[in-house]
């Protein structure tokens, strides 16, 4: 396994040969082959194949998350996007039957029965889940997916627009969003849509393919749908598709109006006629923020911050900055958005991201600390199924992170006012997120249960959706770039389905800080032992070991948009 730097110290895999090659395919297999040859004979055998199984699952994983690290470090350069393809199609992905066998293996086993059921349960209602998804035609349609999904980092990696006679990012260009010229902010805003309406074509038919590979998976499991197929694949066995559209309901009924009161006020300060585009983020005082002028502070800072929280996660950050595994700035040709990724055999992780130096850094980097402590927490689990926890777990630690850091952000700003205008922002971004959370799950619920749809149609569907959560944003003259503006949203092309996590771990984040405001050491110790469970246990129960409830209902939402009021007005 090739590393990224030389400072890096890899821990070997327990199970795994001196002298393997993850890079062959003929040593992968030979492992697989080895470790399947013979039933399991009793239940201690049984456990034995699931931790030989999640040694090689975790070092493919790790060679995966690598690969995935150059590719979106140096996105215009064809060969890292290459590499992470030809491993996936190659390697990564001709082993799955291999991993479906040991799955087989477990489940058909009789020994299963002498499993102790509270640690044993929830392993064999995942593995079940596998195993009735599981179809071996799909795996070529998934290596064509995969390398599609790819071109759209690699697409926006090379958006760039010229102002102020300098050549701008996407992700530069958002940071006119604060500046106090409308005209400036407007023309900004201009540009960096007119960059996705000029690939508007190509991002469509992109999209249609991705669609269509996963319209076919969608008939290859014999689901009506590829909306339900994904529910079952993403393992949502704590709620139905029916009550993720009553969330969308519930934040239409409940956040919505919230959100439209504060932008009734903003549009009363700006004094203007009408709420734009480029209107929403704006300093209403005039003033923005700047948390820091370097990479280095910005990472500083950071570890001071988490050293206040538990200093196990300033060690964690700092190591993590000491070797490497950390890439923050933002520069042409790197692939948009954020992400930490769990390095297993260093147990720790890398995270990513694109700063431009505003306020949004500062949540972001806190926000993949949360998921880097996540990635450390499950260092000691031996079976691969419960150290990867699904997206409602793994969410729930990071936005939490950011929640419960907020309390020490004056370590970014030591002048009291940017203090606490930087705790209201983040107070109001809780809620304010959550109606285009909606919004991004309502439009793939959408696309996916209308298989067959023109590039217009999904346009105009999504514009109906779109005004369905508006907060009395104006539009007008401006229908074209608000027919594309999903377009700018990765997850829609990536990682389908994976956005209405975000929703349900804000509400929990939030109601971990109202315990916290409570009882600060209880709510923190309830938040580690949370992070050291991994995915041992069902949604529902890790959530209640955060000390909270997996519950996005009305009543719930209402109840919180109380509290954030009430914090906001104690500010």
């Amino acid at each position: 396994m090739i590393l990224t730097n030389e400072k890096l110290h890899p821990i070997p895999f327990t199970n795994i040969p001196a002298g393997f090659q993850i890079e062959a395919l003929q040593d992968v297999k030979a492992y697989y082959e080895q470790i399947t040859s013979t039933a399991p004979q009793n239940a201690t055998e049984l456990i034995t194949l699931m931790e030989k199984s999640s040694d090689i699952s975790a070092a493919l994983s790790d060679e995966l998350s690598w690969r995935y690290i150059r590719m979106t470090c140096h996105a215009d350069d064809e060969t890292f996007e290459k590499a992470y393809n030809d491993f996936y199609s190659n390697i990564f992905a001709p082993t799955e039957p291999y991993r479906f066998e040991v799955q087989k293996l477990f489940y058909e086993s009789p020994y299963r029965d002498d499993l102790d059921p509270e640690l044993y349960l929830h392993l064999e209602q995942i593995i079940s889940n596998e195993i009735q998804l599981y179809r071996e035609e799909n795996i070529p349609i998934k290596i064509q997916e995969s390398e599609l999904a790819n071109r759209y980092g690699g697409s926006v990696s090379k958006m760039t627009a010229m102002i102020d006679g300098q050549e701008k990012t996407v992700s530069q260009l958002s940071v006119y969003m604060h500046e106090q010229d409308r005209a400036k902010r407007e023309e900004a805003w201009r540009l960096r849509m007119g960059c996705y309406a000029d690939r508007q074509v190509d991002l469509d038919a992109l999209f249609d393919e991705l669609r269509n590979l996963r319209n076919q998976i969608t008939a290859n499991t014999g689901f009506d749908n590829y909306r339900d197929y994904m529910h079952k694949s993403m393992g949502r066995f704590s709620y139905t598709p029916d009550d993720l559209l009553q969330f969308h309901d519930s934040v239409a009924t409940v956040v919505v109006p919230f959100i439209k009161e504060l932008n009734q006020h903003r549009q009363s300060v700006l004094g203007v006629e009408s709420l734009r585009p480029w209107d929403t983020t704006v300093d209403l005082d005039g003033i923005q923020l700047k948390p820091f002028e370097t990479t280095a502070e910005f990472i500083d800072k950071a570890i001071i911050i988490l050293n206040k929280i538990n200093p196990r996660y300033a060690l964690q950050l700092e190591m993590m900055n000491n070797t490497g595994l950390l890439d923050l700035e933002n520069h042409k040709g790197k692939a948009p958005g954020g992400y930490n990724t769990g390095i297993n055999n260093l147990a720790s992780s890398f995270i990513f991201m694109n700063h431009v130096k505003l306020h949004n850094d500062v949540v972001t980097l806190l926000h993949e600390a949360g998921h880097a402590m996540h990635s450390t927490a499950v260092k000691d689990i031996t079976i691969d199924f419960y150290r990867e926890p699904p997206s409602e777990v793994a969410e729930l630690a990071s936005m939490t992170m950011e929640l419960l850091s907020m309390d020490y952000w004056n370590e970014y700003y030591p002048n009291a006012a940017d203090f606490k205008k930087a705790k209201k922002d983040q107070l109001i971004g809780t809620l304010s997120f959550l109606p285009w959370c909606m919004n991004v799950d309502a439009f793939q619920h959408w696309i996916y249960l209308h298989p067959i749809h023109t590039p217009a149609e999904r346009a105009q569907a999504f514009v109906e959706i779109n005004n369905r959560f508006s907060s009395g944003i104006d539009w007008s003259d401006l229908e074209e770039y608000h027919k594309i503006l999903w377009m700018s949203q990765l997850h829609i092309f990536e990682v389908p389905f994976y956005y209405i996590e975000y929703g349900m771990a804000q509400l929990g984040a939030l109601s971990i800080y109202m315990n916290y405001r409570k009882n600060p050491e209880q709510a923190l110790k309830a938040y580690d032992e949370f992070l050291n469970l991994g995915y041992s246990k069902p949604v529902s129960e890790l959530y209640l070991a955060a000390g909270i409830k997996f519950d996005f209902s009305e009543e719930r939402i209402r109840e919180l948009v109380e509290f954030v009021r009430s914090e906001i007005e104690n500010l």
